[in-house]
């Protein structure tokens, strides 16, 4: 994703949003940021977002469950 071009007004810093992962104590960015913005101290607000849980899939687990041929039959321990 390309940046555009931050062109603050005068008195005004420029605010720009941008993705990152925290991995071993350091903020990777998902993406490069902008040029420009090399050398330059930047305050960053960290907002935490959620994981997006996966719905099931119907039938995923297809073939890796069974029942035995005999698993309605009645027990032995239970017969009088």
């Amino acid at each position: 994703m390309h940046h555009p071009a931050l062109t603050p007004k005068p008195n005004q810093n420029p605010m720009l949003t941008f993705t990152a992962t925290y991995r071993n104590g350091t903020l990777i960015p998902d993406e490069p940021l902008p040029a420009h913005l090399e050398g330059k101290t930047l305050q960053i607000i960290i907002q935490e977002i959620p994981a997006v849980k996966k719905r099931r899939q119907l039938g995923s687990a297809r073939g890796q469950v069974w029942m035995a041929p005999d698993f309605n039959d009645p027990l032995d321990d239970f017969q009088e």
